[in-house]
């Protein structure tokens, strides 16, 4: 964890997207301002590449650039001067009725403390709802409130991207002291089953998350995964677990039987079986346990999601033009710092271009995890908006209040671009 002193003065410069017009509406093309949305959508910023894994990381520009950056995949910590700051992402709206806006879409208000700006921010609640935060995540009436496989993948933040993996610093290591059939390398991840003393023993790959934070936060450490946004490089404040994790990755090539992914936390277990020979998935954690029917029996050319989001397990499986949800059971995992493995059993594969990420850990009106409501429910034309980058964003938590849509709402964000 750490603390910081400058935490509301460099908030109150860099927390609003805001955009100052002239006019009553803001153009149907817009440029982002600020960096309360980020990473999804960013403000003035700068472009760190690492010269250790060559991660390209976008630095938030609305603020004086930090003397050195930390890679937030590899951990190492090199120097930045003179680094040319890049306009915001360009976005393009329009304006729909409040009936066809739903939960997590992306909309352009009128900022209502200052009548000639403008702010774009995600819906969290909807009218009459009473707005509740609790461990992270966004709840209605005790219970959290699920995105949908769309949402989840418009609001994640990668964690780890293994194509970027530097030759000093592998994050997917072997369980066994020996004899492992896994070969692991920038971008691959080949399992070959050994045959002889070893064949008996389970082979799995583990990953040992790193949380990669600037100085003078420990180095080359393992620990649980950690709400950090490398965007706000130069913000210090107190950290929270990430416990909405979820490891993404394709298949090149499936001789195999069967894929076990298994998510560890500091007290609990839970895991996910794949089984294309006997055409099923089986899921299992403290809370319950499933099997579902598995249409396909090879993982080649399948891009897989695995993992919790939401307090529930899920998998999500993409071969060509098909696509496959399997909405799994419950699961509490606080993480551990090793949070995921994945185990091959039965025949070679080549798994490529593996990433983990996690979801948005949203926070209350003072910027903590601690169960919060607001002070009421919402009247029947307002919504509650939040920023995905919660750290640092001005929205419904703050002077933004709840928005009375007939007078502040201007139109849902189409699409973003960084011309």
């Amino acid at each position: 964890m750490r603390l910081v002193p400058l935490l509301v003065l460099l908030i109150s410069f860099a927390g609003v997207i805001g955009f100052t017009a002239a006019n009553i509406s803001p153009d149907p093309i817009y440029r982002i301002a600020s960096g309360s949305m980020a990473p999804h959508l960013l403000g003035p910023h700068a472009e760190f590449v690492c010269p250790n894994c060559q991660l390209e990381t976008s630095i938030d520009g609305a603020i004086e650039l930090p003397p050195e950056v930390t890679c937030p995949n590899c951990g190492q910590t090199s120097s930045f001067d003179r680094a040319e700051i890049y306009p915001g992402h360009v976005i393009q709206w329009e304006r729909v009725s409040f009936d066809q806006l739903q939960r997590f879409d992306l909309i352009v208000l009128k900022d209502p403390a200052h009548p000639q700006q403008f702010a774009i921010k995600r819906i969290a609640f909807l009218p009459e709802e009473l707005p509740e935060i609790a461990d992270g995540e966004l709840c209605q009436s005790g219970m959290l409130i699920c995105k949908t496989p769309r949402q989840r993948e418009a609001t994640k933040l990668l964690v780890y991207d293994q194509t970027h993996q530097p030759s000093d610093n592998n994050r997917f290591l072997t369980a066994l002291p020996s004899g492992s059939g896994w070969d692991v390398r920038p971008g691959v991840m080949a399992f070959a089953p050994l045959h002889g003393d070893h064949s008996g023993e389970s082979d799995w790959l583990v990953y040992h998350h790193q949380p990669c934070l600037p100085p003078p936060s420990p180095q080359q450490h393992e620990g649980p995964p950690k709400d950090s946004y490398a965007y706000n490089h130069s913000v210090s404040r107190e950290l929270f677990p990430a416990n909405d994790l979820w490891l993404e990755w394709t298949f090149r090539h499936w001789q195999a039987d069967s894929l076990t992914f298994k998510l560890k936390g500091k007290t609990a277990e839970a895991s996910i079986r794949i089984d294309p020979r006997k055409k099923v998935v089986h899921a299992q954690s403290t809370v319950g346990e499933i099997e579902l029917p598995l249409e396909i029996d090879t993982l080649t050319g399948a891009t897989v999601r695995a993992g919790k989001c939401d307090g529930r397990l899920f998998l999500e499986i993409e071969q060509g033009y098909h696509h496959w949800t399997f909405p799994l059971v419950a699961a509490e995992i606080d993480f551990a710092a090793q949070p995921l493995a994945v185990l091959v059993e039965g025949g070679p594969a080549v798994l490529k271009q593996a990433k983990v990420y996690r979801d948005i850990v949203w926070l209350g009106a003072h910027r903590r995890t601690d169960a919060w409501s607001w002070e009421r429910k919402l009247g029947k034309h307002e919504i509650f908006v939040l920023g995905d980058n919660v750290p640092i964003s001005e929205d419904s938590r703050g002077e933004l209040g709840a928005i009375d849509v007939r007078k502040y709402l201007q139109g849902r964000v189409l699409r973003v671009t960084t011309d």
